[in-house]
């Protein structure tokens, strides 16, 4: 086995414990062997930083962020609230350190862009978090569509539904301000489905219209040290500053013309993204809420009496399943958890191998200058090209 890579966390909150638990579970890896040594997390808020240290077998916890970042783990995994990345990133980028951010890296086109160009700069492996394309079977339909299984693309529809924002007592944390978060849901889920829809159907050209409203205008101020998406008890409110809703037109550097729909408040849908494309020659589809399995119609497979879309269960055929499975067999299921693995995995295999990971820092700008289109097609209510 080779040198353990030394690894830590900065953020202790529901993205941080997603990375922690990806890291924990890296070395299941069987195509190729990987070795971790989990030495902490970093949070200003230190019992919860030892809280996820604990949990996940890191062996220490720390709230001194830039002593951490000095130390001589080789890796960083940032998974801080938007506004902070712009303060952090630039430290550990210049520490020469591998870094993996979560999304997005900031919270304009400009922010995004400053802090790709300090990536690109670095010497060590720098890539972002976009979980979602490590789900074994968002991938093989990616993998599919790129095969030509189904011909020509002529439309796309994407889509990421929650319902985290659905309770309006839930506390105004920063994610609805629009200041602190760079947008609501067209920017915090919003990113997953917009990075979804240009990994299987190619880029975003124009965002021909878009349509955002905030549907529940106040909430509750959050209590000190909270974190996720809980209530609040607290009797005094604060605005809301960033949408609930996203409905967006675009059009593909194909020529394909799509739909991608997003909302924070989808009340009884808790996590759902999904992708689905029509060609000339069928189509296919995957959502996450049943992430074991997608969709495929090929129009010429069988008489039509017995042609149809086919529903395939994710197996070690396709991307990522072997190494994060509880057991190598098609069926067994794969979930949300498993996609941190495999995007953990990927980050440490680009740095055992000396390679770039596919999902870097431009990857997080190319998102985030759809997300500034969108902005500007609100505004003007008029279509707005893609950077």
């Amino acid at each position: 086995m080779s040198t353990p890579i030394r690894v830590g966390v900065i953020g202790a909150g529901m993205a941080g414990q997603a990375h922690a638990f990806g890291y924990r579970n890296a070395m299941m890896a069987t195509s190729s062997p990987l070795s971790v040594e989990l030495v902490a997390i970093a949070d200003p808020n230190l019992a919860l930083a030892q809280s996820v240290a604990d949990r996940y077998g890191f062996a220490s916890a720390t709230a001194d962020v830039d002593a951490f970042i000095a130390s001589d783990v080789d890796a960083i995994s940032i998974a801080l609230p938007n506004f902070l990345h712009a303060e952090v990133l630039p430290k550990v980028l210049a520490s020469g350190k591998h870094v993996f951010a979560e999304k997005p890296i900031g919270r304009t086109p400009a922010e995004s862009s400053h802090l790709q160009a300090l990536a690109e700069a670095s010497p060590a492996v720098t890539g972002v978090g976009f979980s979602f394309r490590r789900l074994p079977g968002l991938a093989a339909l990616a993998r599919a569509v790129a095969d030509g299984l189904v011909g020509d693309i002529h439309t796309v529809r994407g889509w990421y539904n929650a319902d985290y924002a659905a309770d309006p007592a839930g506390a105004l944390s920063w994610r609805f301000s629009q200041e602190q978060s760079g947008g609501g849901a067209l920017l915090d889920i919003g990113a997953h489905a917009i990075d979804a829809v240009q990994f299987v159907a190619g880029r975003i050209a124009e965002v021909s219209s878009a349509s955002l409203r905030t549907v529940i205008t106040e909430r509750p101020l959050a209590t000190a040290g909270a974190i996720g998406h809980g209530a609040s008890g607290s009797s005094e409110k604060g605005a809301v500053t960033n949408d609930d809703v996203a409905l967006l037109g675009v059009t593909l550097d194909s020529g394909a013309i799509g739909q991608i729909a997003l909302s924070r408040i989808a009340a009884g849908v808790p996590n759902s993204l999904g992708v689905e494309v029509f060609g000339s020659a069928g189509s296919a589809v995957f959502d996450s809420i049943s992430a074991g399995e997608f969709h495929l119609f090929e129009n010429a497979t069988s008489p039509a009496a017995y042609n149809g879309p086919r529903r395939i269960f994710t197996g070690p055929a396709h991307p990522y399943f072997s190494d994060v499975a509880a057991m190598p067999g098609a069926g067994v299921g794969t979930g949300y958890a498993e996609a941190f693995v495999a995007e953990i995995q990927e980050f440490l295999r680009a740095i055992t191998n000396g390679t770039p990971i596919d999902t870097d820092f431009a990857t997080a700008t190319a998102m985030m200058n759809v997300v500034g289109a969108a902005f500007e097609s609100a505004r003007t209510r008029g279509p707005v090209p893609v950077a």
